[in-house]
């Protein structure tokens, strides 16, 4: 009878063990760390809150996402009249958004997968965020409202007294994916996927049908031309309702200098990326053939089954050396178990494709998770800048999917996908308590890094490392004589949250707040088209990273520069310069 009573309690224990670790991490990652793509995107939505149009007065590649952003700056401005802490309420209705995501999930998968599995799943959906912090950017975005929508599937396709009858959650779903495909408009390419694995879910499920095809497609169908439609009317409406303008904008916003690439230009870097990413893998891979090699002497499974244990066994590996990489090395970029998981995963689909036991769930999995998200990561390898490990970071939820269908094989494996969705738990949670993330997207770890807090300015009660949190209040005590003047940040490497100092009366005076590789031609021509966007005050940063020379000289030859004067604070400095108007 006690060895009985021993397990469960085992079980409890290991499980809040891991939720206590996780709500740790997330406390921490709530208060520490500033990265400038998360400046970057609170940005995103200030613009669209003070004024700026889309496409018309706002060139970033990445706009798109700021109707997320937006939202949340306008009510945190709404109600306290100040941008002055905006960054930590964002991070914590984020954290409330992810929590009731990763609840959402537990509740809708804990019968097909178990209790075990689905908690360690969401808790690693908990602790998961593509790119380290808890701001809303693009790929944050893509990543959760992805989530959402197969969430809202899975309650209208899952069997049960419910299926098929509420039809508003496919529409709802339709609406989460479609604020996925604006946030990242690469992984459009999963649309064609989700449309197909509606009707086959529908034909063989027997849902109810508008002539041959299912009501669920027909649904997603037409609230994706609904939200389309309306965002195309929203967005014209800003330009006179003239398409060629519109076309013309959206040409000149895709012709960024940074993304000018051939596809065999690209295919090429990452063929040289991949060489480095098998050397990466090599001890991992052998470790995993000696584990199923011992794992075998009981007894010999079939061929393909011994192929497929490996992998798994490999991704387990895989994900430990990856934290071992990442806190002795302190690179966040290694995240190559995710790509490895779905390898993994695909075997298990194809394996299990005529497997009983949890068809309906595998099959939700299979055309509304996995196969989606492997086509969303397919267009955004083609045409994202970043290396090739950063990229599997976009493959975290087909990676997560390939686990639950391996959980869906009860009992004889579960002990195999408990094992993988701890190890990738204990990478997210082991480097989110022991790095802190910095300036530039490259973190340090807490016995090296200092942490200061901030103290004025959007980023106020944030501990940050002490180049971040001097640049902050070098910010705030540069711009806060400006209040209702318009900025431009001629620097490389863009800070975010300067264009939202003076308590949110700036007013951006530039094309794109993205941080460039170099001078962007097109900035200068933003000025001759909109001559209204004029900037009174231009910031120089001292430290500039970036060759920004070309951009600086044609400002000074073009603007009339009335003053400069030098703003310290700490390891910041920045230079102001005072405009009136054009040079005579």
């Amino acid at each position: 009878m006690g060895k009985m009573t021993e397990k469960p309690m085992v079980r409890r224990t290991a499980a809040v063990t891991a939720a206590l670790l996780t709500a740790a991490a997330l406390l921490r990652s709530l208060f520490v760390g500033l990265e400038i793509d998360e400046e970057y995107a609170l940005s995103l939505g200030f613009r669209l809150v003070s004024g700026d149009r889309l496409f018309e007065t706002m060139w970033e590649p990445h706009q798109l996402s700021a109707l997320t952003a937006a939202p949340l700056v306008a009510l945190f401005l709404a109600v306290t009249g100040t941008t002055t802490g905006l960054l930590l309420f964002v991070r914590v209705v984020m954290l409330a958004l992810k929590a009731a995501l990763s609840f959402w999930f537990y509740r809708s998968l804990r019968g097909a997968l178990g209790r075990p599995a689905a908690w360690i799943g969401a808790l690693l959906l908990l602790a998961f965020t593509p790119k380290w912090f808890l701001g809303p950017d693009y790929v944050s975005q893509q990543f959760h409202y992805t989530l959402a929508a197969f969430l809202c599937w899975y309650g209208y396709y899952a069997p049960g007294p419910r299926q098929y009858r509420t039809p508003a959650r496919v529409a709802a779903g339709a609406v989460c994916a479609c604020l996925s495909f604006l946030a990242y408009p690469q992984s459009v390419a999963a649309a064609p996927v989700f449309l197909l694995g509606m009707v086959l879910l529908g034909r063989r499920g027997g849902e109810p049908r508008l002539g041959p095809v299912p009501r669920g497609a027909l649904v997603f169908a037409g609230s994706c031309a609904v939200c389309g439609v309306a965002f195309l009317l929203w967005v014209l409406q800003g330009m006179d309702f003239d398409p060629g303008a519109f076309l013309q904008r959206v040409q000149l916003v895709l012709e960024d200098p940074q993304y000018d690439f051939t596809p065999a230009q690209r295919a090429q870097v990452l063929l040289s990326q991949t060489v480095t990413m098998l050397r990466f893998m090599a001890w991992p891979g052998l470790a995993a053939v000696v584990v199923t090699a011992l794992s075998c002497l009981g007894g010999r499974p079939a061929p393909a089954r011994l192929a497929e244990r490996l992998l798994w066994v490999f991704v387990a590996c895989l994900a430990l050396r990856c934290t071992q990489y990442g806190l002795q090395d302190e690179n966040l970029d290694f995240r190559h178990m995710y790509l490895a998981a779905t390898v993994a995963g695909g075997v298990t689909f194809w394996l299990d494709r005529r497997c009983g036991e949890g068809r309906p769930a595998r099959t939700l999995l299979f055309w509304l998770g996995w196969l989606p998200g492997v086509a969303a990561y397919l267009m955004i390898l083609r045409s994202t800048l970043t290396s090739l490990p950063t990229t599997f970071m976009y493959l975290f939820w087909p990676a997560l999917c390939s686990v639950a269908a391996l959980a869906l094989r009860r009992p004889a494996v579960r002990l195999l996908p408990l094992a993988v969705l701890g190890t990738l738990l204990l990478y997210l949670v082991a480097c989110r308590l022991w790095l802190v993330q910095t300036v530039g997207w490259k973190p340090a770890d807490i016995t090296d890094t200092p942490l200061v807090q901030i103290e004025n300015g959007p980023a106020k009660g944030i501990w940050a490392d002490q180049k971040a949190a001097d640049m902050q209040e070098c910010l705030y005590e540069a711009l806060q004589p400006y209040g209702g003047k318009q900025l431009l940040q001629a620097i490389g490497e863009q800070h975010g949250l300067g264009f939202l100092m003076a308590d949110g009366t700036l007013k951006v005076a530039q094309a794109s707040v993205i941080s460039g590789t170099d001078s962007d031609p097109r900035f200068e021509e933003y000025y001759t088209l909109m001559p209204d966007k004029l900037p009174d005050v231009i910031l120089y940063d001292d430290a500039e990273v970036r060759d920004m020379d070309a951009f600086h000289a044609w400002l000074e030859e073009h603007f009339a520069i009335t003053d400069r004067y030098t703003v310290l604070h700490g390891t910041a400095s920045l230079q102001v310069l005072v405009v009136d108007g054009w040079a005579e």
